[in-house]
């Protein structure tokens, strides 16, 4: 398919599980009912409050079945943002399940950077304390395209992005939690070049609202491969609309080779630790 319909699902998830779900699936159908072939939600989409280990889910569960759910009953590419998913061995996860229009789940991938700050007289936050790492690159090829998949401060390390497009990616999906203020200085710039540096679309989906710890930015975007914002949302709930056109990206790849100009004799990239779905 050489062009298709993309929306961003922007949530302001809460700590009512039942009612996260419940827009979850409200915004899934208009989504659907709008012809996209592809829903996208935000980071942690499932829970947002005190005691995450504690709301940690059990995979297979109730979440990674409300999306295949969904994603067959509708027929689409279902990306569920992220959900905190549960670790035997310590710290839960913070993974990304994305899922086929047949049910089938098509991608798995766990947030790999973490923020870890200690601001001299400052702010001091260690996600790391209570977030364990992901240890895998993931790509996933479907019939729209294939996908990078990463989540929220991976979106500040180009050389995850770089080493997705080397490796055939074509659309970049950020699902992420930008705080108001963070995202008021950094989340257009960071997306748009993420786009025009790997020549990609990059589909970012981020939380809205007032959360326990912070104000989240909202304003989810798709962007060409040239940097262009396609579609942009506010600080509310909803859904933003986009088309994805293949062949944009063959003609920026065309006219702009930068992945092919690379000097691997110099800057090589490489990582044993990707993951094609």
């Amino acid at each position: 398919m050489a062009s298709w319909k993309a929306a961003l699902i922007q949530m302001d998830s809460q700590n009512d599980e039942k009612e996260n779900r419940k827009k979850a699936e409200y915004y899934i159908r208009q989504a659907a009912l709008e012809g996209a072939c592809l829903a996208v939600l935000p980071e942690t989409a499932d829970y947002i409050g005190p005691g995450i280990k504690d709301h940690a889910k059990e995979l297979p569960g109730e979440w990674d079945a409300f999306f295949s759910d969904q994603a067959k009953k509708y027929g689409i590419y279902l990306h569920g943002g992220s959900i905190t998913e549960k670790n035997p061995g310590g710290n839960p996860y913070n993974t990304s399940l994305m899922f086929g229009p047949d049910g089938r789940m098509v991608g798995k991938y766990r947030k790999l950077h973490m923020f870890d700050v200690n601001v001299k007289e400052g702010p001091s936050y260690r996600e790391s304390d209570s977030i364990c790492p992901g240890e895998e690159i993931v790509l996933t090829r479907t019939k729209l395209a294939c996908f990078g998949l990463s989540i929220c401060y991976d979106l500040r390390f180009p050389e995850l992005y770089r080493i997705q497009s080397r490796s055939g990616a074509q659309v970049l999906i950020v699902a992420a939690n930008f705080t108001y203020a963070t995202g008021e200085m950094h989340w257009e710039t960071l997306l748009r070049a993420r786009a025009i540096e790997n020549t990609c679309y990059v589909l970012a989906c981020c939380q809205c609202g007032k959360k326990p710890a912070f104000e989240a930015y909202g304003h989810s975007m798709i962007i060409s491969p040239w940097g262009e914002v396609l579609a942009r949302g506010d600080t509310k709930e909803g859904c933003i609309w986009g088309m994805v056109d293949l062949e944009e990206i063959e003609k920026a790849r065309n006219q702009i080779p930068s992945l092919k100009n690379i000097r691997d004799d110099v800057c090589r990239l490489n990582s044993d630790r990707i993951i094609l779905f």
